[in-house]
This record gives C-alpha cells, sequence and structure tokens, in this order.
C-alpha cells in the first residue's frame, strides 16, 4: 500500500488487522541510542515521558512526521523526517549537548544489523499512535519533503529549537575567515584579541545562520494600514509576488502556512507563530487574488479549519485576547469575500460557514464594521 493509499484509509477511519500487519512489516523504525530516562518524547501530535526501557518508536506511516523531544524544563528540540518504507533512522544521545545526533559510526552495515535485530528489540519500541494519525495527516497535508528542505534550518538534522542558538560576532568573523586562531586565541603570534562589543562592553551576539528558519520574505501588512474598514489597500500583488518567489505554486504556500503552525503549536517555537500571523494578514487582505487563486482560497479555508480545530481552547483564546489579530484580520477576510464582486459561490458559502463556526468556537463576533 503506497503513502496515498494509506492516507485514504486513515481518513477513512479505518484500521484493520491487515493493516496493522502492513505497518508492522513495513513501517518507519525510529531507533535512539542512550535517550534518557525522564525525558519527553514525541512524534505529530503525541508526547510522552520515557521510561527505561524506551529504544525508539515502530509503524511510523511513511510520510512526513514532526519528531521532539526535551529534557525536564529544556525547551523542545524538533526535526521533520520524510519516512520511507521499512526505513530504519538511527539517532544518539549526545549527553553533553543534551541532543540527539546522527550515529555517524553507523554504517550501512550496522544498519543492516540492526534490521535483522529489530524483532529482538520489539518490545522496546512504542508504537506509533494511529489514534491520532488523522488529525496529523490533517494538519500536515500539504507538507512534502520539499518544503521540508526549503524552510528547515541547515544544521545536520535541520534542528528547530525554540531557544534561539546565539553566537558572538568574532564567532562569526572566524567561520568566515577559516583562521580561528587569529581571533580568539592570544599568543605570540597573535597578540591582540579581536572582540566586537556594544556601548556596555557586552558581545554582539546574533542567531546562528545554521539555526534559522528560512521562511518565505513576507511583505509587511499593518493593521494601522487597512484601518480595518472595507476600503481597505488590497495586497493581491504582494501575494503573488510570494507566491511567484515558491514557483508559482500555491500549495508551497499552504505547505509553509501548515509547517509555520506545527512548528509553534507543537515544537513550542515563536518565530512559526509569527510567520503564520504574516501569512493570515497578507491573505486576509487580499481583494482580486480572491478570483484570480479562487483554488488557493478554498484549499485554505479547509487548512486553517484543521488548524483551528486542534488548538486548545483556552490557548487560542489568550493569544486572541492578547493580540487581536485574528479575530480583525479575518473579520476582514470576511468582508472582503462579502464585497468582492465575481468571487466563487463555492468561497462565499465557505466563508459564510467558517465564520459561523469561529464565532461558535471563540464566542466572538467577526462582523467588520461597516464604517
Amino acid at each position: 500500500m503506497d503513502e496515498s493509499q494509506l492516507h485514504r484509509v486513515f481518513r477513512a477511519g479505518e484500521m484493520s488487522q491487515e493493516l496493522a500487519l502492513e505497518l508492522f512489516e513495513n513501517g518507519g523504525v525510529l531507533v535512539l541510542k542512550d535517550f534518557p530516562v525522564g525525558c519527553e518524547f514525541g512524534i505529530d501530535y503525541r508526547s510522552w515521558v520515557v521510561g527505561p526501557n524506551f529504544l525508539g518508536m515502530k509503524m511510523i506511516p511513511p510520510g512526513v512526521h514532526f519528531v521532539y523531544f526535551s529534557v525536564p524544563g529544556a525547551p523542545r528540540i524538533a526535526f521533520f523526517h520524510c519516512f520511507q518504507e521499512k526505513e530504519v533512522v538511527l539517532r544518539r544521545w549526545d549527553k553533553q549537548s543534551e541532543d540527539l545526533v546522527p550515529d555517524y559510526k553507523s554504517d550501512e552495515v550496522e544498519l543492516g544489523r540492526l534490521r535483522a535485530n529489530l524483532k529482538n528489540i520489539d518490545r522496546h519500541l512504542g508504537v506509533y499512535p494511529f489514534s491520532d494519525y488523522r488529525d496529523w495527516l490533517s494538519l500536515s497535508s500539504y507538507i512534502t519533503p520539499k518544503i521540508v528542505r526549503r524552510l528547515s534550518p541547515s544544521n545536520a538534522l535541520g534542528r528547530i529549537s525554540s531557544q534561539n542558538e546565539m553566537v558572538t560576532h568574532e564567532a562569526e568573523l572566524e567561520k568566515r575567515m577559516g583562521d580561528p586562531l587569529g581571533l580568539s586565541i592570544v599568543d605570540r603570534e597573535h597578540r591582540g584579541r579581536i572582540r566586537f562589543t556594544d556601548e556596555y562592553g557586552l558581545p554582539l551576539m546574533s542567531e546562528g545562520e545554521e539555526a534559522q528558519l528560512h521562511f518565505t520574505q513576507i511583505p509587511q501588512i499593518t493593521l494601522a494600514e487597512t484601518n480595518l474598514r472595507r476600503a481597505g489597500i488590497d495586497s493581491s500583488d504582494r501575494f503573488l509576488r510570494c507566491l511567484s518567489s515558491v514557483g508559482g505554486d500555491y500549495r508551497e504556500v499552504l505547505g509553509e502556512f501548515q509547517f509555520a503552525f506545527i512548528i509553534f503549536l507543537i515544537g513550542q517555537v515563536y518565530e512559526g507563530f509569527d510567520q503564520w500571523k504574516r501569512w493570515i494578514h497578507l491573505v486576509c487582505s487580499c481583494t482580486t487574488a480572491l478570483q484570480s487563486q479562487a483554488q488557493f482560497f478554498n484549499e485554505l479555508f479547509a487548512v486553517f479549519h484543521f488548524q483551528m480545530k486542534m488548538v486548545p481552547d483556552d490557548f487560542f483564546v489568550d493569544v486572541l485576547a492578547r493580540n487581536n489579530f485574528l479575530s480583525s484580520t479575518l473579520s476582514l477576510f470576511f468582508a472582503n469575500i462579502e464585497d468582492t464582486p465575481s468571487v466563487d459561490p463555492s468561497l462565499k458559502a465557505k466563508g459564510t460557514k467558517f465564520r459561523a463556526l469561529l464565532e461558535k468556537r471563540f464566542n466572538r463576533s467577526f462582523v467588520l464594521d461597516s464604517e
């Protein structure tokens, strides 16, 4: 059974013994060496605190998955991985960095031994949480391996963390020059050490390049700019420029929208929330694109619907109360759909239905003032 067939089966809510056996034989396996007891491990929409016998996860369906972990009191570290059928992924716990790292000593011969030995360690492998798989598919339906490669940081695992990895300016310069001794070491050959500091003598630091997410650069659209009125500006040209920057494929935009939401909701990375907001501000202030990109907006409703379905009530109400961006921006979006001539009737119907759902869920109005 290929990946698309598997998705259809799970969306239909089926999990037969035959399917369970096929996943046991053909599903992916993630083996974690030396993973510490009491740490958190999660995949997609479920996480656990692991015990002493935990060695990893089995029966992982083919496709893109979100793996994350943390030690007590520390932020989550995460990465996306596209599991292939029967793929065995091996990661080793590094005590010094408190991180999962590739086991470079493990060549194909060792991986072959590991595959042959899977039945012996089977009882130490957790079963993928299939009760949550339909939800995961709904949250990640547009995320492809290509999108993961495009957006993930450039470090070895595409490692994503809620805690920014800061490096000094001199360390960045050392890396570019390829001569660290010339900057950080004081000896006979290097009489002085170069330091970059601010006015208070503190070291100048920035986020390391290998830790940076590669999100699409979105033109800033402010609420003040639109004045939240029906006569607000049309951001369609800006949206089309962003669309062009990802090859003109609207599914790339939807995939990035899902990627940003997942690393925020599950990975607890606030940068994902910021990018998610930027996309919302942009698409909700479009008018002419509602006609020229009708397919995108029709599919956007489905993506956004599942996102609203998955967030905890109290969590998202707090976000709404603190920023008020979502209720205001979506009110503008619904007004644009109502007021734009020749909008596809199915899009108008989806807008009306989605607005009613949001009003019921969050107990607030999403109707824009007509002034």
